[in-house]
């Protein structure tokens, strides 16, 4: 995002800002044939601080976002690992659970070209057809790490590595309330969300998972997803801005009581 402001025999330059730690705002679809940051982002000279660098998007109304994470030492780059993610699992995207191969192909080949050749501007972004909106997420992403290396602006993990879960005490209405949260590199990477019956009703049987083919009320499940991304985004509960999520708020509070449980072991 380059803007020019032209003054009397003056020209200045303002280049587009960067994410600060882990970024609360996903870049829309990025022409690849676009600089990430700068055009010299992807060149390391060895000027690069030691260190782990992370940047993770929002999460998209499709439910995926994307992260990557940069490893710097001896002031060279060590390894860059790149994936996008689906909000509810928290898997990164794969043959089993993504139907569009060409971008895993994608992403594949990205990651395993900038590796090999260390250097953002060396990357041939044609060399696979397809994706194109991965293909400049991940120049973006990959001049914003670069550029944090250059400055050393170093990633702190927030939480444990691993897989939290979460129950409510009583059921509400025959329905059992519970999370799981996934948590990779520090970060949230998925939140799933269900009630489950607790007993046998008109079309619900024990076990059964609430959804619209067995529940009238939708607003409940606009609010779970809302909470689920926004939980993800924020990465935990503190300070999380709710405001905007309106309806179903017995919903919206379980989420949160749930999910701060299921974290509790994690910190």
């Amino acid at each position: 995002m380059k803007k020019k402001v032209l003054a009397l025999g003056l020209s200045v330059v303002v280049t587009a800002a960067i994410f600060t730690g882990c970024t609360k705002k996903e870049p829309t679809p990025v022409d690849e044939n676009k600089p990430g940051v700068n055009e010299t982002a992807g060149e390391t000279n060895g000027n690069l601080v030691d260190g782990t660098y992370l940047v993770k998007t929002e999460v998209s109304d499709h439910g995926n976002y994307s992260m990557a994470k940069l490893e710097v030492k001896d002031g060279q780059i060590e390894a860059l690992d790149y994936n996008e993610y689906l909000v509810d699992s928290g898997d990164a995207k794969n043959e089993s659970n993504y139907p569009y191969a060409e971008g895993i192909a994608v992403i594949k080949d990205l990651n395993a070209q900038f590796n090999d050749k260390k250097d953002l501007n060396a990357v041939d972004f044609d060399a696979v057809s397809g994706a194109t909106s991965t293909k400049g997420t991940f120049k973006e992403i990959t001049g914003q790490l670069l550029d944090k290396a250059s400055k050393g602006e170093t990633y702190t993990p927030v939480f444990k590595d691993g897989e939290y879960e979460a129950k409510a005490e009583e059921a509400s209405h025959g329905w059992l309330a519970e999370v799981k949260v996934k948590v990779q590199d520090g970060q949230i990477v998925g939140v799933d969300y269900a009630e489950i019956a607790v007993e046998d009703a008109d079309g619900v049987k024990v076990g059964d998972r609430k959804s619209a083919d067995n529940y009238a009320y939708e607003p409940a499940f606009e609010v779970a997803k809302a909470m689920q991304k926004l939980i993800v985004d924020n990465n935990g509960t503190e300070n999380l801005n709710v405001d905007s999520i309106t309806g179903a708020t017995t919903t919206r509070t379980t989420v949160i009581e749930l999910v701060n449980q299921a974290l509790s072991s994690a910190k």
